[in-house]
């Protein structure tokens, strides 16, 4: 029997399909559109973008630039640097701070702008910008070095924005500040000294009343009075409290374990009398700041734990730290009534009463002094908190020496 002859077949090959012109198309739109946008960003008028080459001579001057600046692009490209536009006493400071921060010395002039960037550390900084026709305006830089695939450094990128709005800002809230000085210190004579003529006037009144006279209904009224007069010159103190801080000039190196114990000494007959447990960890660190205001900052949050406590359950106040990048990182934790959610970000507004209970008497004042106490630091002030379990604040502190 004979078979049929079949031909080897050949082997199969694959030919790669070609992209679809519809995928194609679709790529070409996503980089105009991405051309687009970065064209947009570049020549925004809102900002400045300033590019320099490796040894700081401008490259490219974008609208904002021109715009903030006064001068066209032609006028600076390839002829001079951004140390040309910025205040050159300002330039000499910063080359002297930072040979000092750093251990090195800086050339005042473009070095001393982009030292940081070019070691890749992080740098925004402000300064006050000169325009061409000689008026100035402050403004906050960032700094970026500008790399090859190699890693080398070809340029710098300067972004800044125009500073104005935000110092003219701080000068009214500066000048409010003051007002408040003035008015506080007059408010802690004029009007301290008539609350304590009626707080002992009407203690007298109730010493001089026949006893058949003093009836439920009076005493009730007569405490009523007292305790008004008493709150009032709280908060005339607190007022007077939170004007004066951030004034302090002395800003030495402080133990932290020594201003926890100056508040814990000014509230030994609180913590005894509520029966509150204080717990404080070893080792807490030293920073540079103001032992006055600090020892006010603990006794203000402590003493809020021990008043704020949950009824039934006695106060129990932690106080903790740790180290969190060039931060010390302060922990005060209590176990008492908490602060609710939507309360957590007025908290720290003057005025700002969190707990309206007749039980808890409060000015709305302490935790303002402790934010501006923090902020004079250089520091941030922050809340965790659950209702009916505690809360914890947390203090970033910066500007300290190692930990003892």
């Amino acid at each position: 029997m004979t078979l049929p002859f079949v031909p080897p077949s050949r082997p199969r090959t694959h030919t790669p399909s070609k992209p679809a012109p519809l995928c194609a198309a679709a790529a070409e739109d996503a980089l105009v559109k991405a051309g687009a946008l970065q064209k947009a960003i570049f020549d925004s008028a809102n900002f400045s973008s300033i590019a320099t080459d490796a040894n700081g001579v401008i490259q490219i001057f974008n609208v904002g630039a021109e715009r903030m600046l006064g001068y066209t692009a032609a006028e600076v490209m390839n002829k001079i640097t951004p140390a040309d536009i910025s205040d050159p006493d300002e330039v000499i400071t910063r080359a002297k701070t930072l040979s000092a921060e750093l251990d090195t010395p800086i050339t005042p002039g473009f070095e001393a702008l982009v030292f940081k960037a070019r070691r890749g550390i992080e740098d925004i900084y402000e300064l006050t910008y000169i325009r061409k026709d000689g008026s100035r305006f402050p403004a906050v830089v960032s700094v970026t070095a500008l790399r090859d695939a190699r890693d080398a450094i070809i340029g710098y990128l300067l972004i800044g924005t125009d500073n104005t709005a935000r110092k003219q800002a701080a000068q009214l809230l500066e000048a409010v500040n003051e007002e408040l000085r003035q008015f506080v210190s007059v408010a802690s004579h004029d009007l301290r000294q008539p609350l304590r003529m009626v707080t002992s006037y009407l203690n007298l009144i109730e010493k001089r009343l026949p006893p058949q006279s003093l009836t439920d209904d009076i005493k009730e009224f007569l405490g009523y009075a007292v305790g008004g007069a008493k709150r009032m010159d709280s908060m005339i103190l607190g007022l007077l409290e939170y004007s004066s801080t951030g004034k302090s000039a002395a800003m030495v190196p402080v133990p932290l374990a020594d201003a926890v114990a100056d508040a814990l000494s000014n509230l030994t007959l609180a913590i005894r009398e509520a029966d509150a447990e204080i717990v404080v960890v070893e080792g807490l660190p030293t920073v540079t700041g103001n032992m006055t205001e600090l020892t006010r900052l603990f006794q203000n949050l402590i003493g809020n734990a021990v008043k704020y406590h949950a009824p039934g359950r006695s106060p129990k106040i932690e106080i903790d730290w740790s180290r969190t990048g060039s931060d010390w990182l302060i922990l005060i934790k209590d176990n008492g009534i908490g602060i609710a959610p939507e309360d957590r970000e007025r908290a720290f507004g003057i005025f700002q009463r969190l707990v309206t209970q007749d039980a808890y008497e409060g000015t709305g004042i302490g935790l303002a002094v402790c934010k501006k106490i923090v902020e004079h630091h250089n520091g941030r002030i922050w809340i965790e908190s659950a209702l009916n379990e505690g809360t914890t604040f947390f203090l970033a502190l910066r500007n300290g020496s190692a930990a003892p």
